[in-house]
């Protein structure tokens, strides 16, 4: 029996930021191709930018997008988004859902970020009497709802309505469990997965091709924003080298430290890149930092020891669970700049320690992939419908 899923999600690949939550993308397309076309996806998302169309075709997905008053920005950009945003932003992704909606006789929402869209699904799931699944990914959890009581209270009426929870670590599931009541026993644990660029290759071609010739090479990917630790990776860089240490360090992503990064030297802004130009980047780099305040389970981590690359990252989240230290990368404490100083000093010392960790990565054989997550999370919708029975 086919199942038709309506996909409500806070973030989406568009024509304005091709790359922009592309995990969602690629697990919606795993979860189409593991299914044989037993499975169809319906997917809406907010409109940030107006260039990108109200509705389009991506990777044979439908997708719809609602608008609100952005101003061009994502909800996490900049200060708290006013009270005006967040009742036009969860009205409209309402009527977006409900329009959607009386087009077909969907089998259930799959909800992606407990918040903002949490409250989306749960006043959906009355008016539709159809089930809910949510996927917290962190940031959602971690920040958001623990900064402020009312958040916290509408991410749990949207967590205890879910007929299935799916969080992308262990460490946020004993969150979820701990902190929501009746909410236990329905997690299920399921990182995202990382698309089929990331794999191994030569890291020599890659980086004669990208033009990196001698000296050491550091990248981070990911929003440039303070909650991702940039001023704690500049502050570190300094001290790096003021003990004698150089490197290139490089910046894949945007957002509103781009200026600030731009005016360090040894310091480049690369953009967001395509995935097949940021898993050259991976393999092309001696390593990965990813200095982060917070985290779900991060899947530039993911992407990075996929191609063989170590990682540096502050122990938050789930990334514990993705690195072993001194085997496939390290871990420092969050907010200090001067122990993130001291391992990058280890690390750039070392080129035979860093040639040894590629060497571990590449001996796991890590499977991360989208469609390893596809067939976990498919398992699970089935087990929770009953074998594909509408359930309300």
């Amino acid at each position: 029996m086919k199942l038709r899923f309506l996909v409500l999600t806070a973030a989406y690949p568009s024509p304005g930021e091709p790359g922009r939550a592309v995990a969602i993308e690629n697990l919606n397309r795993a979860l189409i191709e593991g299914s044989g076309d037993d499975v169809s996806l319906t997917v809406v998302a907010p409109r940030v930018h107006r260039s990108d169309p109200l509705c389009e075709v991506r990777a044979g997905i439908e997708v719809r997008r609602f608008p609100y008053p952005s101003g061009g920005k994502r909800l996490q950009e900049g200060a708290a988004p006013r009270i005006f945003t967040l009742v036009c932003y969860v009205l409209s992704g309402l009527w977006a859902v409900l329009r959607v909606a009386r087009r077909g006789d969907y089998d259930a929402v799959l909800c992606h970020w407990v918040l903002p869209c949490g409250p989306i699904a749960w006043l959906s799931s009355f008016i539709l009497e159809r089930p809910v699944f949510l996927f917290a990914h962190g940031s959602d959890l971690n920040r958001y709802a623990a900064g402020s009581a009312g958040l916290r209270q509408l991410a749990g009426l949207a967590l205890r309505k879910a007929r299935g929870v799916f969080v992308v670590s262990e460490d946020l599931r004993d969150l979820v469990e701990s902190y929501y009541s009746g909410v236990v026993r329905k997690t299920e644990v399921v990182p995202m997965g990382a698309g089929g660029q990331f794999q191994p290759g030569d890291r020599e071609v890659e980086r004669a091709g990208l033009g990196l010739g001698e000296g050491m090479d550091v990248l981070f990917v990911g929003d440039l924003c303070e909650a991702k630790g940039i001023r704690d990776l500049l502050e570190a860089r300094e001290q790096v080298l003021e003990q004698g240490v150089d490197f290139r360090l490089f910046f894949a992503g945007s957002g509103p430290l781009e200026a600030e990064i731009a005016s360090v030297e040894g310091c480049s802004l690369l953009g967001t890149l395509s995935q097949e130009d940021l898993a050259r980047w991976y393999r092309a780099a001696d390593l990965l930092v990813l200095p982060s305040h917070s985290e779900g389970t991060p899947l530039v981590v993911m992407e990075a020891l996929c191609c063989g690359t170590p990682v540096l990252a502050t122990r938050v989240g789930g990334v514990p669970e993705l690195i072993e230290p001194g085997t496939t990368g390290e871990l420092v404490n969050p907010g200090e700049p001067g122990l993130l100083a001291a391992k990058l000093i280890d690390l750039l010392r070392s080129p035979a320690e860093l040639a040894r960790m590629r060497k571990a990565i590449l001996g796991k054989n890590f499977d991360f992939s989208a469609s390893s997550c596809a067939a976990r999370i498919s398992s699970r919708l089935a087990e929770l419908l009953g074998g594909g029975e509408k359930a309300a």
